[in-house]
């Protein structure tokens, strides 16, 4: 796909069941528009997106759109409604592949453009990873420390976890200030570098993906992330009523 969209919504605790069981029964809510396209509802994990147990309050819609129009045929659908309207925050990122390896669930779902990064410019990494069940225990004891120095990470904007299943899986979504930022997370002798290659030489994963993502629109609630709102010019933008934040002026 030539674009994709996240979109994460936070619910008051009292409607944490509806929003889980809605998950659950998201197909019956998609539509026969969507049958074309990609779009799913999955749940975040909890404290602060990186914990085996989930965050029943929080969930992300991704969309995977063959052209940027399409985002609206998300948007007019009854899920879109259902998970939208009765969140309490609401955070909207539109994105462009750049470039990346692997699968998620066997399938190249990503389209890359193979465009030159400018690595002064903010962008966003996306990682899964589908956990081998032998190996489940090793992989999410080393989760925390990863997690810790996720957080302390002077160059990381926004970063939340997810996946379609809490122990199997884990997807991370990450916004990065520029490339240095990301590398000096990733590499080195860094917790993140000494996890992933435990996980390569002991055969932690069954399969894994990594994608750079070219930062198109980012909308909704950024103002309660001040490094996210920052690193952006502001545009008005149609939101469901708020302000956004642009990267490309007239994208």
């Amino acid at each position: 796909m030539k674009q994709l969209s996240f979109s994460f919504f936070r619910y008051r605790a009292s409607y944490a069941p509806a929003a889980f069981v809605v998950m659950g029964f998201q197909r019956l809510l998609k539509g026969r528009s969507l049958r074309t396209r990609t779009v799913q509802l999955m749940g975040c994990g909890g404290r602060d997106g990186f914990s085996i147990l989930p965050d029943l309050k929080t969930y992300v819609l991704v969309s995977l759109l063959s052209e940027p129009a399409e985002i609206e045929a998300v948007r007019a659908t009854t899920l879109y409604r259902v998970v939208s309207k009765p969140a309490v925050e609401r955070l909207h990122f539109r994105l462009s592949p750049l470039s990346g390896h692997g699968a998620w669930n066997g399938r190249q779902v990503l389209d890359y453009s193979g465009a030159r990064q400018d690595p002064h410019r903010p962008f966003a990494v996306l990682t899964r990873a589908r956990v081998d069940p032998a190996r489940a225990k090793d992989f999410w004891r080393a989760v925390p420390r990863v997690r810790r120095f996720l957080r302390a990470h002077p160059g990381c904007a926004y970063a939340q976890g997810f996946g379609e299943h809490p122990l199997l899986s884990l997807a991370t979504f990450s916004v990065w200030e520029d490339l240095n930022a990301m590398r000096s997370f990733a590499y080195g002798d860094s917790p993140h570098h000494r996890t992933a290659k435990a996980a390569v030489h002991d055969g932690w994963l069954s399969e894994s993906l990594f994608a750079r993502l070219a930062l198109l629109d980012v909308g909704g609630d950024v103002d309660r992330y001040p490094m996210l709102a920052r690193l952006a010019p502001r545009q008005e933008m149609p939101d469901e009523g708020r302000d956004g934040v642009s990267m490309h002026g007239g994208d």
